[in-house]
C-alpha cells in the first residue's frame, strides 16, 4: 500500500467486531467497511483519511487531519 491509495477498512485490530466489551467511543469497528485514503505512513500503520466523518460516528478521533486513524494495513484492501 501506498500513500494516496484508495482503500476499504475490512478489519479493525484483525476482527469484524470487537470480541471484548468497548467504550461506544472506542468502537473503531463501526468504521468497517468505510473508505478513505493513505496520507502517511508510520512504523507499521497507516494514517487514513476516511470519506465519512468520524465525529458522526462518535468515536475519539485526535490526529492532526481531521477524519482520519493510524491503521494498521493488514485491516485494509486497496479499492
Amino acid at each position: 500500500m501506498e500513500i494516496n491509495d484508495k482503500v476499504i477498512l475490512n478489519t479493525f485490530l484483525g476482527t469484524k467486531s470487537s470480541t471484548d466489551k468497548v467504550d461506544d467511543r472506542e468502537n473503531y469497528w463501526k468504521l468497517v467497511g468505510q473508505r478513505g485514503t493513505i496520507l502517511e505512513r508510520k512504523n507499521n500503520r497507516v494514517l487514513v483519511k476516511f470519506d465519512c466523518k468520524i465525529d458522526q460516528f462518535e468515536l475519539e478521533n485526535h490526529n492532526p487531519v481531521k477524519d482520519s486513524l493510524w491503521i494498521l494495513p493488514s485491516d485494509l484492501e486497496t479499492c
